[in-house]
């Protein structure tokens, strides 16, 4: 066994699995196991089975399952050495072999101990200084007690000495690592009697700790209260502190994020610390920065829907576009929705006024990002003057184009057509345009002639929704012969609709044996007169289905995402064969054991699967 298979062994044996779940969920015995009410999605009846004795765990109504590392990267957003990190320290265990680069993960630890102590430094002056009269009159103004300075760790950065430099400096630490960590800025004049061309970054402001996932402090966000400069400062960027993918209050938020499938968004600090103190613990902003990628991919891992609370005109078409990309890159499609808060205020004034039950239904009936935006751009237009009316249209085809999800596309193309008037068939020249000018033509570039009233496109309008859009992508690539196929395991098996799997199986013999750059033979049926298709005879469903697909006419685009997506159905499937035959077993039966490991088995392959994916 190796050191990092050791560490892990010591790490799963001291931690109780069915604590771990104790602590943010609701559990009960059952027989030999326990059941709980499942952290990964809204449930009232417990379809969650924890197994103690194997240390597993497996839900019956989401399909998660896994062990207590499993339960922290998904609860948490971590990575798996970030996970074995966090329980080793709460377990008291010094782990044997660091995960990642040794030297680089001791300087982190250098780093995130001093951020601590600065961290604790200015929460004592803001609690107990003198000089931090002010800061105390504004907090309580706010309606923050201690116990909320505290959860948050907020604090107070002096301007008179003792200063954090002094303390950091009595204590051993240098002036370089003070700088590395964003909290000491060299100074070639100006310099004090001690602090040797040094001084504290942050001066006579609020101190707002910036936590990453882990929980460690890794920045601050800073108010000014009186005097000159910029009225927030934030910390620059650091070894630790990367404003692109750090989320203020993510580290409180995402258990919460996770059991409810929602992550809100909102503008400030201030904003994120109101939500929280009035029970919506599922609130978080960014610092100081764009909402990016990044950020979205954060919380795309906890939770599906993506709640923007903040001024939405300024996200705009930027934040829809990031949340498409990374949709598709993912493979899991955000449910990226605008919240349009009253009279135009932050979070943080309206729940200062009491109007929490406003903020609550505000966020509740959150609008798609999408139609948000094409609703704004929309208002005020002259639909009935036609170049008015194609500047709108030009402008949100990008938008529409971006869509990763195909039959999304279509219901935005349909609601585009409706709200201007426009032909759907304009829409989709629009969108059509969008896409190649974006270079994404390969996926909403590819489109049906709804129009021509042929019978292909009948056929196709027929079966849009009869079976994964991703499956018949992977039938287009094999009709199409695509090279990169052969390099891939494709069977049967990835079709879990019985159309598309019948399909292939009608093909799969011929697709293997035409040589690369030459169609599957069906594909040339498409190209028949009509006598040669008659004297072929009437295609059946199998046939009439092959031929739509044939007809598309468009390139298939990298079948490799299409295989691994497919795959992962596959998995899915045997795990909700497996969850079925346990259903039917008592509860202290001992085959539940046997099958829930094969489950959590299967769902560490589709995790791997995911990690292909991105």
């Amino acid at each position: 066994m190796v050191r990092g298979d050791d560490d892990r062994e010591r790490v799963r044996a001291a931690v109780n699995l069915v604590e771990q779940f104790a602590a943010i969920t609701k559990v009960k015995r059952s027989g030999r196991s326990f059941t709980a009410l499942c952290p990964f999605h809204q449930e009232k009846t417990p379809s969650l089975s924890i197994d103690p004795a194997r240390g597993l765990f497996y839900c019956f109504g989401c399909h998660k399952g896994g062990d207590v590392f499993t339960l922290v990267q998904e609860t948490q957003g971590l990575s798996f050495p970030d996970a074995l990190q966090a329980l080793a320290r709460q377990a008291g265990i010094v782990l044997t072999h660091r995960p990642g680069d040794g030297k680089r993960a001791a300087d982190r630890e250098r780093l995130v101990a001093v951020m601590r102590r600065a961290v604790d430094f200015y929460t004592r002056r803001l609690l107990s200084g003198a000089d931090a009269g002010p800061a105390r009159a504004y907090l309580r103004s706010r309606g923050y007690d201690r116990a909320l300075i505290e959860k948050f760790g907020l604090g107070f950065s002096p301007t008179e000495e003792p200063s954090l430099g002094t303390e950091l400096r009595s204590a051993g630490v240098s002036n370089s690592v003070m700088e590395r960590a964003g909290l000491a800025v060299r100074r070639g004049w100006d310099r004090g009697p001690s602090d040797d061309g040094f001084r504290d970054r942050f001066r006579g402001r609020i101190m707002f700790p910036i936590h990453d996932l882990r929980g460690d402090p890794v920045g601050f966000g800073a108010r000014l209260m009186g005097g000159d400069g910029p009225k927030y400062l934030n910390s620059p960027e650091t070894p630790l502190y990367r404003k692109s993918r750090l989320l203020y209050g993510l580290h409180l938020a995402r258990r919460e994020i996770s059991r409810s499938d929602r992550a809100v968004v909102v503008e400030g600090y201030t904003d994120v610390i109101a939500m929280h103190r009035a029970g919506m613990e599922s609130a978080v902003a960014t610092c100081g920065t764009a909402l990016g990628e990044e950020h979205l991919e954060a919380l795309g891992r906890l939770g599906q829907r993506i709640v923007l609370a903040f001024d939405a005109d300024r996200a705009g078409s930027d934040a829809v576009l990031r949340g498409e990309r990374v949709s598709r890159r993912s493979g899991r499609r955000l449910d990226l929705r605008v919240a349009e808060l009253p009279d135009g205020k932050d979070p943080a004034d309206l729940l200062q006024e009491d109007r929490l039950e406003e903020v609550r239904q505000a966020v509740d009936d959150s609008r798609p990002a999408l139609q948000y935006r094409m609703e704004r751009r929309l208002a005020g237009v002259d639909l009935t003057d036609p170049e008015s009316r194609a500047r709108a249209v030009n402008e949100l085809g990008p938008l529409l184009a971006a869509v990763a999800d195909q039959a999304t596309r279509a219901e935005y193309e349909r609601t585009l057509s409706r709200m201007t008037g426009a032909g759907l068939s304009e829409i989709q020249a629009v969108v059509r345009r969008g896409a190649r000018g974006a270079g994404i033509e390969g996926r909403a570039g590819r489109r049906r002639p709804d129009d021509s009233g042929g019978p292909a496109s009948r056929v196709i309008d027929r079966h849009a929704h009869r079976g994964s859009a991703v499956e018949r992508e992977l039938l287009k690539a094999v009709l199409a012969n695509h090279p990169a196929l052969r390099e891939l395991e494709v069977d049967s098996t990835l079709f879990g609709q019985d159309l598309y799997r019948q399909a292939f199986q009608q093909v799969e013999a011929d697709w293997r044996v035409t040589p690369i750059g030459r169609p599957t033979p069906i594909a040339w049926r498409g190209e028949c007169s009509p006598d040669e298709s008659e004297r072929q005879g009437a295609p059946d469903e199998v046939d009439r289905e092959l031929l739509a697909i044939s007809a598309d006419g468009l390139e298939p685009g990298d079948p490799r995402p299409l295989v691994i997506r497919c795959r992962r159905a596959a998995l899915r499937r045997e795990m909700d064969a497996i969850g079925a035959r346990m259903r039917s077993l008592a509860a202290d039966d001992p085959q539940r054991t046997r099958l829930l490991a094969q489950v959590v088995e299967l769902e560490r392959r589709r995790q791997e699967l995911t990690g292909d994916l991105r």
